[in-house]
């Protein structure tokens, strides 16, 4: 008689190992990936893309039950590059990550999403080997679905587009659906009890971020099922105008829960969830249409798993280095992540610019006069033909606590294109006029944002100047744009220049530390007036 085998502990049959790891990558990004979850609960275009690492978990899950059993004469050579590779990807993911305080325009660009499926690869490859690592490459590629920069023209000009084009639509249903009466710009005029109100269709209510969100349910169906690639495209094409149709759906209910209940209850009670609700109608019923286009899932296998875990548990126990070198990774990535909310005053979430173009009327000073100087044409061939160059000048009364006895100067430029700002630096600026730098420092202006100071003379004259400077992201409309802001001024130790902080690091010639001090005062002072002006209106 043969005994039977004794059944396997519940805890045996949970799969640790893929928990933890997926434990210690949200520990090294928690707060990116606690970034991309808030940004569910909110009507933009972007919406969705927190739902890639989700999805991406899945897929993951997906392939590795399709797997078949590793082959153990494999696995020492197959760990042993898993080891170089996953240090190497680790390290990389590191450097990236390491480069966001750099700049602004980092931050924008989300480069710490970036930098998340490089973190994911090596850490796959360091625990579970190479071939393992090129079995999910497309689980970890999914990954970058995350990342916000690729959709920038969604919420461009491409967002402008749409919402003209849902806009169009619901106005031409208010003509056969005796609901709203449409207005100009997108607003629509509704009655509740025998009192009128208006609500406007904006780029919130365009839908995009159900199609984001498509797109990326779409995508992962395209690993999960077989079919023609013909099939696959035509499915997806299918699912978007379909959410697309339901979102024109969801803003008619809207409209018929205003007429019956009012405006709060429209705006408070419906228009926050039946975005999410009729999302999730359309992928629903697009799943069930998948047989429609000739498309199957497929089958999953239940043979080998026993297998799988008994080998993979047996060649885990032999390797502690890599744990204890992911472990540091791990711990070095939450720190450096952790330190990324300074920079949310400046950008959302979702890579989005949160500044307004600077202004002078918003970026004040208590007891100082401004006017503008002049605008110059002449930067254009430098920063592009819709770049403006703008020249204040500031002067301080006999009340204010910070005085000079000289002008400040206040250049401000603007361009859509970041590159030429970077090509076009001030400090190269001064080198190709021939100008001696006598010193330089990078300074914190405050919310993450990176300033840097300069002192120089002109050998003409020969005049002392000084100068502190910071870029910026904007919006300009629906559109990002980007902003170099200068303020100098001459002779800055032979002026008289008080109220000042003790701020600024020691200049090289210390006769320009009381004119540095003033100069990054006087720009902490100015980017907390100006970010205050924006959040306060």
């Amino acid at each position: 008689m043969i005994a039977s085998a004794s059944p396997r502990p519940l805890a045996m049959n949970i799969p640790w190992r893929p928990l933890v790891l997926i434990g210690l990558v949200a520990g090294a990004y928690h707060y990116s990936l606690l970034t991309l979850a808030r940004g569910l609960t909110l009507q933009t275009p972007l919406a969705y893309v927190a739902l890639a690492p989700v999805i991406a978990v899945a897929l993951a899950w997906f392939r590795m039950s399709q797997a078949p059993p590793a082959n153990p004469t494999q696995l020492r050579l197959d760990f042993v590059l898993g080891r170089v590779l996953g240090v190497l990807l680790i390290g990389l993911a590191l450097v990236l990550a390491l480069l966001v305080p750099l700049s602004i325009r980092f931050w924008l660009y989300r480069i710490d999403l970036l930098s998340l499926p490089i973190f994911v690869a090596g850490t796959i490859a360091l625990l579970y080997g190479a071939r393992r690592l090129w079995s999910l490459w497309f689980p970890v590629a999914f990954l970058l679905l995350a990342w916000p920069a690729p959709y920038l023209p969604l919420v461009g000009d491409w967002l402008m587009a749409f919402t003209d084009a849902t806009v169009a639509i619901v106005t031409a249903l208010s003509h056969l659906l005796p609901i709203a009466t449409a207005g100009s710009e997108g607003v629509f005029t509704l009655n509740h009890a025998g009192a009128p109100f208006v609500l406007a269709v904006g780029s919130a209510c365009a839908g995009v971020n159900s199609l984001v969100g498509f797109f990326l349910v779409g995508t992962a169906l395209a690993y999960v099922v077989r079919g023609s690639l013909l099939a696959k495209v035509a499915w997806l094409v299918a699912g978007l105008i379909i959410v697309w149709g339901f979102n024109i759906l969801r803003i008619e209910a809207i409209f018929v829960f205003g007429t019956l209940f009012g405006p709060r209850a429209a705006l408070d009670v419906l228009h926050p969830i039946a975005g999410l609700i009729v999302f999730n109608i359309g992928v629903l019923l697009m799943l069930v249409m998948t047989p429609r286009f000739g498309l199957s899932f497929v089958a999953q296998p239940h043979a080998g798993g026993a297998e799988r875990a008994a080998i993979s548990a047996s060649a885990y126990r032999r390797f502690s280095m890599p744990t204890l070198t992911l472990l540091i990774g791990v711990l070095l990535m939450a720190t450096i992540n952790s330190g990324y909310s300074r920079y949310e005053v400046l950008a959302d979430s979702l890579g989005q610019p949160t500044v307004l173009a600077f202004s002078p009327a918003n970026a004040t000073i208590t007891n100082w006069n401004y006017a503008l100087l002049g605008t110059y044409q002449q930067g254009q061939q430098f920063y592009g033909q819709n770049s403006t160059w703008d020249r204040y000048i500031y002067q301080s009364t006999s009340e204010a606590s910070l005085q000079a006895t000289t002008p400040i100067y206040v250049d401000v430029i603007a361009t859509d294109d970041p590159n030429a700002l970077a090509a076009y630096g001030v400090e190269s600026c001064y080198r190709f006029h021939g100008y001696f730098i006598q010193s330089q420092s990078d300074v914190s202006l405050g919310t993450g944002l990176q300033g840097h100071l300069i002192d120089y003379t002109n050998p003409k004259g020969p005049l002392d100047w000084s100068a502190i400077w910071w870029e910026w992201p904007y919006l300009d409309g629906s559109k990002t744009k980007y902003e170099r802001v200068v303020i100098f001024i001459q002779g800055g130790p032979d002026a008289a220049l008080s109220g000042a902080a003790d701020v600024a690091p020691p200049a090289k010639d210390e006769r320009f530390d009381g004119t540095d001090d003033f100069l990054l005062t006087m720009g902490r002072l100015l980017v907390a007036r100006q970010l205050s002006a924006v959040a306060g209106s």
